[in-house]
């Protein structure tokens, strides 16, 4: 009985801590036709037809959420879009995010489309913006027709965001490049300019002036201990599976031992690989979104994973919410769940005591990232 009553406080510690979400984007305004014809996509990283969207396991899970906000049978898919379709779409994303008991999200405003200010207004949580930098190259690429001048500007820009209220940078070379960001050579990346320059089509992908760009935002972040986010692992069709293994960032990672490096969404499904790189460089960390719930049936395995090697000082706790709040209610849930029977495994190994076990909760949950992205302070 006294094990069942540690137990419970180890549980209700996870269930109950406020969370700090460190990775995650705006909700958007999703229209009546879209909810009830394309609803499905939404909870699949992949280019998927809808009627196999239908059949991931993150998204019956959503239609679970849904029958219980609505109160309605979950089997019955057609009724539960169309009571969705039908919601005000602010008063449903407050009441959503409200139930997720989270405190600050760090929102990446490169995706979608919609004003961080904008979606401020609607959750009752903290909202700090991160810069996208690649979008923010190639705006400058269209504005400077001389290297020095783009190169001079780019930092500028970051070093602007930096010292206003943006907290942290964050990358999708791994959409771009791969995540094999080579060193920097400002001679490579100087007729790279001219070249892209030369045949412009709007989106960067050439690696030696992407790599450049990465290395400059880089010592720019260092230089004021902000930290860097990276995707990594799996996400759209556009993301090649090789080359999102985290391993692949390592050289990038020595060049800049004093800025500070988050590697997004475990780096599923390499969890071990990136597990691995946080023991390994100190300036290293994991966060855990989009693997969970993405992966619904797979969420204490890749915490567990993840918990390994790599210091519990070092995850962190990410929903990766995108576009629909059912996501961050997915994402707080799965995540709070896991933890809990991981912990509760861990202990009955033998491995953390009981008020360990708390610490991580709390840590991982929420003090983490307050202290990485310098929050409250």
């Amino acid at each position: 009985m006294a094990r069942v009553d540690q137990y419970m406080v180890v549980r209700e510690t996870v269930q109950h801590t406020p969370l700090v979400d460190n990775h995650a984007h705006a909700v958007e305004r999703l229209d009546a036709e879209t909810v009830e014809e394309a609803f499905a996509g939404y909870f699949t990283e992949g280019a998927l037809a809808d009627r196999d969207a239908r059949h991931t396991l993150n998204y019956r899970a959503a239609l679970g959420v849904l029958a219980e906000r609505f109160d309605a049978d979950p089997d019955d898919e057609a009724e539960l879009l169309a009571r969705r379709a039908a919601v005000d779409g602010a008063t449903y994303t407050r009441q959503c995010i409200a139930a997720t008991n989270t405190g600050t999200i760090l929102i990446d405003e490169g995706y979608p489309d919609r004003p961080v200010a904008a979606f401020r207004g609607e959750v009752d949580a903290a909202v700090h913006p991160m810069l996208r930098l690649e979008p923010v190259v190639e705006e400058l690429i269209t504005e400077h027709g001389e290297f020095e001048a783009f190169e001079r500007a780019f930092r500028e820009r970051v070093a602007a965001a930096l010292d206003g209220e943006y907290v942290a940078l964050k990358s999708i070379a791994a959409y771009r490049r791969g995540l094999n960001v080579g060193r920097r050579d400002r001679a490579d990346a100087r007729a790279a300019f001219g070249t892209v320059r030369g045949d412009w089509d709007g989106r960067i992908e050439h690696p030696r002036l992407l790599d450049h760009c990465l290395h400059e935002a880089l010592d720019v972040a260092g230089d004021r201990g902000a930290p860097v986010q990276f995707h990594t692992g799996f996400g759209d069709p556009d993301a090649h599976p090789r080359l999102v293994n985290p391993t692949h960032l390592v050289e990038c990672i020595e060049a800049h031992p004093e800025t500070p490096i988050v590697m997004l969404h475990a780096g599923y499904p390499y969890v071990g690989q990136a597990g691995y790189v946080t023991a390994t460089y100190p300036n290293v960390h994991l966060d855990l979104s989009l693997a969970i719930p993405f992966a619904q049936g797979g969420a204490r395995r890749i915490l567990g994973t993840a918990m390994e090697v790599a210091p519990t000082s070092k995850l962190l706790y990410g929903s990766d919410g995108f576009s629909t709040p059912e996501l961050y209610v997915l994402a707080a849930r799965r995540f709070r769940g896991a933890l809990a029977d991981t912990l509760e495994g861990l202990i009955d190994d033998g491995i953390v005591t009981e008020a360990y076990a708390e610490t991580v909760a709390r840590n991982v949950l929420r003090e983490n990232a307050i202290e990485l992205y310098g929050l409250y302070g």
